[in-house]
């Protein structure tokens, strides 16, 4: 794996297209069972790899009586001006552990796109740290696109490709010890002992303007992640300029007349444990909500 370079202002725009395009797809910021807990606030939510903190935002300002912490490797991508009473966000390197947070000090533990940010091997301490500052009862949820784009025409290949080669250590090869993909999410997470109820969720988002207006992201997405390997592509000579913006033409395009789609996942599990109250809501009208309890 490449050493992780600072996030640039064409990186930060690209997180915010992907995060309003995966909020749209997934119909929500999350799919842990944890929003009644959210609303009824005192849960600590810890965000790994927040970047710009857009999702760390939205959500502080949907359930203001929760508390949120964003953390990311590049201090410079951090929001500088406070986004809220119940929001914080922290320069932190993950392959520097331990982590600086108590045992059992959260509710609630969002991943998304993180998985390789860092070399396979290292992914095991890091998990056993996050297990380590969860609460027993607690989530975990890790979001993640797979790797190949379906239904993909020669053009979208040839430029993913390339992006493959930019963020792996060349010569790029998927078999790879290095490829944390290669090991999903899913088949970490099923080897942790202390976590239980596993539930895996996918939705296939479009690329390009046959999707509407998720399509239209991705593809916006796409051509700025393009962008942001435009100069090492033609500096390193795997590609002319002059074929760069040939392809580039043809592949939007393409993603049109191919109906080309992206596949993403999202894996939940809890932490064992837990013994205490349950909290049940139950919805009387808009406006009134009555909580019972209840001992499991």
């Amino acid at each position: 794996m490449k050493p992780r370079l600072p996030n640039t202002a064409d990186d930060i725009e690209r997180d915010w297209v992907r995060h309003n395009a995966l909020r749209l797809a997934f119909e929500n910021d999350f799919k842990a069972p944890i929003e009644r807990l959210l609303q009824a606030g005192g849960s600590e939510v810890l965000d790994i790899g927040c970047g710009a903190g857009f999702w760390t935002a939205d959500m502080a300002a949907r359930f203001p009586f929760s508390y949120f912490i964003g953390i990311d490797v590049d201090k410079n991508v951090l929001p500088t001006s406070p986004c809220g009473r119940n929001i914080l966000h922290q320069r932190i390197d993950l392959i520097e552990l331990p982590l600086p947070y108590e045992d059992a000090t959260f509710d609630y533990i969002f991943v998304r796109s993180m998985l390789n940010t860092m070399p396979d091997q290292l992914w095991d301490d890091v998990l056993k740290e996050f297990i380590r500052i969860m609460k027993k009862g607690a989530y975990i949820e890790c979001v993640e696109a797979y790797d190949d784009l379906f239904d993909a025409g020669p053009s979208m290949n040839t430029l993913t490709q390339l992006v493959l080669m930019s963020t792996q250590q060349p010569p790029y090869s998927p078999t790879s010890k290095d490829v944390a993909a290669r090991n999903p999410w899913p088949n970490r997470l099923a080897n942790i002992s202390q976590l239980m109820g596993m539930q895996i969720y996918h939705t296939h988002t479009p690329v390009g303007h046959h999707g509407g207006e998720i399509g239209s992201l991705l593809l916006e997405y796409w051509e700025r992640t393009i962008g942001n390997y435009r100069r090492e592509w033609i500096t390193n000579r795997w590609i002319e300029e002059e074929d760069l913006d040939k392809t580039i033409r043809q592949m939007r395009e393409e993603v049109n007349e191919y109906n080309t789609y992206m596949s993403w996942y999202s894996v939940v599990a809890r932490k064992k444990g837990y013994k205490g109250p349950i909290l049940q809501f139950d919805d009387v009208d808009d406006d009134d909500t009555v909580i019972t309890t209840k001992c499991c």
